[in-house]
Parts: C-alpha cells; sequence; structure tokens
C-alpha cells in the first residue's frame, strides 16, 4: 500500500475509519431507537399488530377454504342434478314414443276391426239384397193358394179354466178365466 501514492494511501485509511465511524453511529442510533421502540411499547405494539395481522390472514385463508368447499359441494350438487334431469327428459321421451306407437298400433287393430265388420256388413247387406230379390221374382211367378176369405160372423168357443192361484196372484178374486 505505501508503494504508491502516499496521499491515497492517506486518502484510503481516512475512507476506511470514516466508514467504520459511519457503520459504528448508525449501528448505535439502531439500537437507540430499538431500546426507544421497548421501552415506549411500540415493539410490543408492532409485534402485536403483526401476531394480529397474522391470525386475520390465517382466518381469512380459513374461510377461502370453507367457500371453496362450499362452492365443490354445490357444483357437485348441481352436477348431479343435471344428471337426472337429463334422465328424466330421456325417461319421458321413451315413455312418450312408447305410447305413441301403443297409440299406432291400437289405432291400426281399431281400423282393422272396423273394416272387417263394414266387409260383414256388406256382406250381410248384398245377402241381403239377394234374398229380396228371390222373393220378389217368387212372388211374380207364385200362385196364391190362400182361400179368399169370406166375409160371415166369427163365432169363438170359450174355454173356462179354473185357477189355482193364491189370493194375492194374478186375477185374484176371481177363480175362473175366460
Amino acid at each position: 500500500m505505501c508503494s504508491g501514492n502516499p496521499v491515497k494511501a492517506v486518502t484510503n485509511v481516512v475512507r476506511g475509519v470514516a466508514n467504520v465511524a459511519t457503520d459504528v453511529v448508525s449501528y448505535g442510533a439502531k439500537k437507540v431507537k430499538n431500546t426507544v421502540k421497548d421501552v415506549s411499547g411500540v415493539t410490543a405494539a408492532e409485534n402485536a399488530a403483526k401476531r394480529a395481522q397474522q391470525e386475520a390472514d390465517r382466518k381469512a385463508e380459513q374461510r377461502r377454504k370453507e367457500l371453496a368447499a362450499l362452492a365443490r359441494a354445490r357444483e357437485a350438487t348441481a352436477a348431479q342434478q343435471r344428471a337426472q334431469l337429463q334422465k328424466m327428459e330421456a325417461d319421458q321421451a321413451r315413455v312418450l314414443s312408447e305410447q305413441e306407437s301403443t297409440g299406432a298400433g291400437l289405432r291400426a287393430e281399431q281400423e282393422s276391426k272396423l273394416a272387417g265388420i263394414r266387409a260383414r256388413g256388406r256382406a250381410v247387406t248384398g245377402s241381403l239384397k239377394i234374398l229380396a230379390q228371390d222373393r220378389k221374382a217368387g212372388r211374380t211367378a207364385a200362385v196364391n193358394t190362400k182361400k179368399a176369405r169370406t166375409r160371415s160372423a166369427k163365432t169363438t168357443q170359450a174355454s173356462l179354466r179354473i185357477a189355482s192361484q193364491g189370493a194375492s196372484g194374478r186375477g185374484a178374486g176371481t177363480n175362473i178365466s175366460v
């Protein structure tokens, strides 16, 4: 160090001593400041504020986790309800489809029954027309063999019958019916 410029060497030594003095003064000032804080209770208040902030942060984190769990539970419930809704809609569509096919089958069965009834009705009508035509043709060619009625007084032969019914039956009070 001395081999170079002596002014530089002295300047370097003075700077080093100045730096050490600055460090000592800073350290002393820091200690004095901390001591004042300790005596006045500022450090305790700072520590209490830090602890309160940490507790508030811990509670906030816990609450955030609870809310996240509730959100997950709600989402799971909503997903389950959506799945149930889709299943119910599919069931409803299946039931409606079955009802439509059953209805179509019943309509087809009804139509076939009605067609059968109509066919039988036409057959009966045709048969009756044929029978009606046969009688008319037979009447024109047939000879009337019935006796002609004569206008004379009709005579009847009354028969008596003794009833064997009780007093409350038909014709109660008489024993004879003509």
